[in-house]
């Protein structure tokens, strides 16, 4: 049996962190803040009825701030709103048994990042993420560069840019990493989506979107926010050598650099890497 087809429970987390249906968005936020976390299955007693993540309450933010209609505030139109109006209702979930191979050429084919895994009555038993993928690349060889497996699309930042940039690359354009440079190109700082989360979701902030100083909150510098370490790459790298530092710095895409480290000219993210495992099986 190749570890392909081993089933996919094998590499799952099993202790999965839910919350219920009526549970507050700013509950959860600051559930998965607190714990490191992407991604909270919504669930209805022991069965799974939905999924929130980051990005659908960054995009949830963003969408109330570009929506020049908006009657209420950002406090009670989304942070007090339960999970299951801002999560995602329709949840694709696999067996225990499901092996591990098909799992990941769902993660391809549909752009998933996370997979429940319930048992024959619905039960959740588990969750498979980007993360676990990851974690199993590091124990292949792969022979390749970074080059093979870098994306050339790059969203950068500079120091002036602000929050609400950031946010609308993330809903708009759908980048979740952002080198940050300066005037000569150099990489100064990084930011992941999960640090616009742990924002949005820190007390000082809430309480100043609960006031209603939204603009203030917006208009910060990305960069004041950027707490995630900077690691570069090389083209010349051996992709292996960057999984095992993705995991040990915990982030989630690396910039990719030229020779001379003067320009961003790719990144490798978890979801590039998927592609070395289509190739693979």
């Amino acid at each position: 049996m190749t570890l392909f087809d081993r089933p996919v429970a094998e590499f799952a987390t099993k202790n999965v962190v839910t919350v219920s249906e009526k549970e507050k968005v700013l509950n959860a936020m600051k559930t998965m803040i607190s714990l490191d976390i992407r991604r909270l299955p919504i669930v209805r007693g022991d069965k799974v009825v939905g999924i929130i993540t980051m990005l659908d309450i960054l995009d949830a933010i963003y969408s109330w701030l570009s929506d020049k209609n908006a009657s209420g505030t950002l406090y009670s139109d989304i942070y007090m709103k339960s999970v299951a109006e801002v999560g995602t209702r329709s949840v694709v979930t696999v067996r225990p048994n499901t092996p591990v191979g098909e799992v990941i050429s769902l993660f391809l084919r549909h752009n998933f990042g996370s997979m429940p895994i319930v048992d024959e009555e619905g039960r959740l038993v588990g969750i498979f993420t980007e993360w676990d993928v990851l974690k199993l690349a590091s124990q292949l060889d792969f022979p390749h560069r970074v080059r093979d497996v870098m994306t050339r699309i790059v969203y950068v930042l500079t120091p002036y840019s602000t929050v609400m940039d950031v946010l609308e690359g993330i809903t708009v354009y759908k980048f979740r990493r952002y080198p940050i440079v300066d005037e000569s190109g150099k990489v100064v700082a990084m930011l992941h989506a999960k640090d616009v989360l742990r924002y949005f979701a820190e007390d000082e902030t809430v309480e100043k979107i609960r006031q209603g100083a939204v603009e203030e909150v917006v208009n910060n510098y990305a960069i004041n926010i950027a707490k995630s370490p900077i690691f570069l790459a090389k083209p010349s790298d051996p992709v292996i050598d960057v999984v095992r530092k993705m995991l040990e710095y915990d982030v989630g895409g690396v910039p990719v650099v030229n020779e001379e480290g003067t320009a961003v000219i790719g990144m490798v993210t978890e979801k590039t890497l998927l592609l070395l495992f289509e190739e693979s099986q």
